[in-house]
């Protein structure tokens, strides 16, 4: 008998998981198809290239990500809140979806650098909360590219030596900490 077509979330999640273990470059459509279980012109059925593919699953991630930080936002009023759940809600994703923000750093680092910039939802979100913050003078009068750089640089940097043990601090304490530094950055 033979074996039904494989889903498109089949292929989305073997990717995904080589994307990681090898990178973008380095895995081919056969090890994905391997990996799935389906013969490699399967593939082609749900996506044009392993690029196309690779650009979907880090548009899914990104909109994913995006959702998630907004469930954070959606009871918080002033911009000082905002950014503190801006902050918790960066170190949730990157502790309960281990998988999908290590695979939004390292494409966005790496292989999908160039397309990625655009679609980078989180700091406009960010941007979009610094300038609330200055438009209520509760922030200083900043650019808001700058500020979002020192903020996510601040954020990412530390999620990356808490996950290395290179930071040996409860989590607690470091989303707290770090919620403090990126409010000092901003206040007047």
């Amino acid at each position: 008998m033979a074996r039904p077509i494989s889903k498109k979330s089949e292929v989305t999640d073997a990717a995904l998981a080589l994307f990681m273990k090898k990178g973008i470059k380095g895995t081919t459509t056969r090890d994905i198809a391997l990996r799935a279980g389906i013969a490699e012109g399967t593939i082609y059925r749900h996506f044009e290239s392993k690029a196309k593919l690779a650009e979907i699953i880090f548009e899914q991630n990104i909109d994913f990500f995006w959702k998630f930080l907004k469930g954070y936002l959606k009871n918080v009023k002033t911009p000082e809140e905002m950014l503190g759940a801006f902050v918790h809600g960066y170190f949730e994703f990157s502790r309960r979806e281990q998988k999908r923000y290590s695979y939004l750093s390292a494409a966005h680092q790496t292989e999908l650098k160039k397309h990625s910039r655009d679609k980078m939802k989180p700091m406009q979100m960010l941007k979009k909360i610094l300038r609330l913050g200055q438009k209520q003078g509760r922030f200083r009068e900043l650019d808001t590219s700058l500020t979002g750089a020192m903020i996510m640089g601040t954020i990412i940097q530390t999620i990356f030596y808490l996950k290395t043990g290179r930071i040996a601090v409860k989590y607690h304490e470091v989303t707290e900490e770090v919620m403090q530094t990126c409010l000092k950055i901003v206040q007047k």
